[in-house]
């Protein structure tokens, strides 16, 4: 600011100096030459009436009469010649080339010329020279002082003014403004700190409303849990006590989310990103909606390796993963698949329904908050907060595709083995609880037929399905082709 005002000042200082000054330098040499012709004629008219005053008493002219004349001017180095009855009499140098000459006639019939050199010439115009250089350098030095004044004076309290907001955003303002004395800058400040003021109630009352939410989800969630922990040791149904241990994971993920929820905002540092295993989040997310989609005639299968393990964090990776399976549940139809792909620097999970998909002018602005479909009940927040959360992790959320409709998740991969992918459908909670999964983690049992004759059409391994992921780029999608039923 400083900076712009003073090259702003000198600048337009330097434009009146040149408009101004050349018109008045030409003026001033012209001056200054009318003042040499002005002070020659005055000499010769001395010069005049001196000759004519030693006419008329007779008496010869000699050069020291016009000698007396020179010397009286010892500025100018001039010549004086007077012609009288065909005699020349001449005082001074001899005044070279291109010499200023002034000529007069006398009543008793002399001649007088003086002349003035080129050199008087030059000296004097080239002091009105100096005069006007010095004047022009006194206005910019002048100019260049005001503007550094102004410049301080405005661009302090900005700098000021700056400080406060930084220290307003960061909560740490508590003093006064001091007045500046600029109207403008004032009238910012003040009304800067009333929205301060205004919003720091507001983040005040809304920190309170999370701690009362906070302790009265808990209180009923501890109860819960406690009941289901009752439940699970009672109880002598298998299938009882599966339900309550599936039931005790999503309260516990719950808790998490609640704790994350509402110690974000008090946290000056971004989570650190894990080594999530994929195929523990998969068997929580397909024990957790297999009896929805049962319930609504709809199949839910889910596609991972064995082992599929990438950066990121388990709570928010597993409520993307969530929100990808309810949107396909409530807005989509048929089957809903859930694939990983992966190679050595990426891993992609994409979800995918059979739907009618997603109109075009809704799918550019899908991750907008506040943004649903027209006969779609939701608040536009599950999308948005889901791509916040995984790019919170260094990954992407897209849409590949709108019809049909198809999310993607992008993911950096971790090191782990790669082994045959695991299939699961609805009904293989059954199964898996019967291979030992407990706290939503599988074993290294053998896979299920059920499983195995899922994948790739009863094809083995990541590319027996056709797709070479081995070969494709960090963050790319698998083209979809078709797979051959055996």
């Amino acid at each position: 600011m400083r900076q712009r005002v003073l090259q702003a000042t000198i600048i337009t200082v330097l434009l009146v100096v040149l408009m101004l000054g050349i018109p008045l330098g030409y003026s001033w040499l012209n001056l200054t030459k009318q003042n040499l012709s002005n002070r020659a004629n005055a000499i010769v008219d001395l010069v005049r009436i001196d000759t004519e005053a030693r006419l008329q008493d007779n008496r010869p002219i000699d050069e020291a009469l016009l000698q007396r004349r020179i010397d009286e001017q010892p500025d100018l180095d001039i010549a004086i010649s007077v012609v009288y009855e065909d005699e020349t009499i001449t005082a001074g140098d001899p005044p070279g080339e291109n010499a200023i000459q002034t000529y007069t006639t006398g009543a008793s019939g002399q001649s007088i010329t003086l002349y003035i050199p080129q050199s008087d010439v030059r000296s004097h115009t080239a002091s009105a020279w100096v005069l006007m250089t010095v004047a022009g350098l006194a206005a910019l030095s002048i100019g260049a002082s005001v503007a550094l004044w102004q410049a301080q004076r405005i661009s302090m309290p900005l700098a000021r003014l700056s400080r406060r907001a930084e220290e307003m955003g960061a909560g740490r303002a508590r003093g006064t403004w001091q007045p500046s004395g600029i109207v403008e800058i004032d009238d910012v400040a003040e009304e800067l700190s009333r929205s301060g003021a205004m919003l720091a109630e507001r983040l005040e009352a809304e920190s309170r409303l999370a701690s009362d939410a906070s302790h009265q989800l808990r209180t009923p969630l501890t109860a819960l849990s406690m009941r289901l922990d009752e439940i699970l040791a009672t109880s002598s149904e298998e299938w009882v006590r599966e339900e309550a241990r599936i039931s005790l994971e999503q309260i516990d993920r719950l808790t998490e989310v609640v704790h994350d929820l509402i110690n974000a905002p008090r946290s000056s540092h971004r989570r650190t990103p894990g080594v999530v295993e994929l195929r523990s989040v998969f068997t929580q997310q397909s024990e957790e909606w297999s009896p929805a989609y049962r319930r609504a005639g709809r199949e839910l299968r889910i596609q991972v390796p064995r082992s599929a393990a990438v950066w990121g964090s388990a709570g928010p990776l597993t409520q993307v993963i969530a929100t990808l399976i309810e949107n396909a549940l409530v807005h989509g139809d048929g089957r809903t698949t859930v694939k990983v792909r992966r190679n050595d620097h990426s891993t992609v999970v994409e979800v995918a329904d059979e739907g009618g998909g997603i109109d075009p002018e809704l799918g550019a602005r899908i991750f907008e908050r506040s943004v649903s479909g027209r006969s779609s009940r939701g608040t536009g927040v599950g999308l948005a907060l889901a791509r916040t959360l995984v790019e919170d992790d260094g990954g992407r959320l897209e849409l590949l595709t709108e019809k049909p409709a198809t999310f993607g998740v992008f993911l950096i991969t971790a090191p782990g083995d790669d082994e045959l992918p695991e299939d699961f459908a609805d009904g293989d909670a059954e199964d898996r609880t019967e291979r030992g999964l407990r706290g939503g983690r599988l074993g290294r049992g053998p896979r299920s037929r059920r499983g195995t004759a899922a994948v790739g059409g009863g094809q083995r391994g990541r590319s027996a399905g056709g797709d070479s992921f081995d070969s494709l780029p960090q963050g790319s999608v698998v083209p979809r082709r078709p797979r051959s039923r055996s």
